[in-house]
């Protein structure tokens, strides 16, 4: 992991960091973190990786031509995001704890892509997720799929939206939601909009909420497990792809931690 106090004003980088103005102008090959609010601006033809562990912060991210950004969000809180993106963005986030946010992204250029992988487990908090995608320019593509996990009196509410301006042929916009609910005092909420001005797109939205499945519980309590060892099995399910996505093998463990903790409450 690299860190950008370290880092910045060291020749040969690549970085310079001006009135909170980050560049980045070559490519990085570990994850940057970021811990405090600033403008960050990916050069064309650049690959970056950042991880965002922020709390109460606004963040505005600018992917240039051909750019790439791998952009990881763990645990973050409260911080407001506008990417404006001309290349290509892959967005992966872990929420664990209660939170308030938004992620407003921009496709400006054809072919401009950006990708949104979110999990949230709520357990005895809320969770509240405000995402809006708007496709500016033609052929441009963006995919938002999240997965929510509520107990104990847990809420989460996805409310998404997809926007393709007039124009804009040929762009695809798709957007899927998925909740388990463990108890009856808890909830997952899916708010999806399409707003669609152009007839010549393919746009989509999906949501999947329910409850945990009692017969996969009762199948693996008779394999000799407990209700909660079956529980946390059926759990790493859904969330090992998630996990599995951070490289760093250390904040990985704290992750595994952290949710395992949540889940012996």
């Amino acid at each position: 992991m690299l860190y950008l106090n370290a880092l910045v004003g060291k020749e040969g980088n690549g970085l310079s960091l001006q009135n909170h103005i980050l560049t980045i102008k070559k490519s990085l090959e570990d994850f940057l973190l970021i811990e405090e609010s600033l403008t960050i601006v990916v050069e064309a033809g650049v690959s970056a990786k950042l991880l965002d562990i922020t709390s109460h912060q606004n963040i505005e991210i600018q992917v240039k031509n051909d750019a790439y950004l791998d952009y990881q969000i763990l645990n973050s809180k409260n911080t407001n995001r506008k990417i404006e993106c001309l290349g290509e963005v892959a967005i992966t986030e872990i929420c664990l704890e209660e939170s308030k946010e938004s992620l407003h992204i921009e496709l400006l250029c054809e072919h401009a892509n950006a990708r949104v992988e979110l999990l949230s487990l709520a357990n005895h908090s809320n969770l509240e997720f405000l995402q809006n995608i708007e496709h500016k320019s033609k052929e441009t593509t963006s995919n938002i799929s999240n997965f929510g996990v509520a107990l104990n009196e847990g809420n989460t509410v996805f409310d998404t939206t997809g926007k393709i301006l007039k124009g804009m042929s040929k762009s695809k916009c798709v957007q899927l939601s998925k909740g388990i609910v463990m108890d009856d005092v808890s909830s997952v909420t899916s708010k999806p909009i399409l707003l669609i001005d152009e007839y010549d797109v393919v746009a989509n939205h999906g949501a999947s909420i329910g409850k945990m499945s009692d017969e996969s519980l009762f199948y693996l309590m008779s394999r000799g497990l407990t209700k909660q060892e079956a529980f946390l099995l059926i759990l790493e399910g859904i969330v090992h792809p998630f996990i599995e996505k951070i490289s760093d093998e250390q904040l990985k463990l704290s992750v595994n931690q952290k949710i395992e903790q949540l889940m012996m409450r």
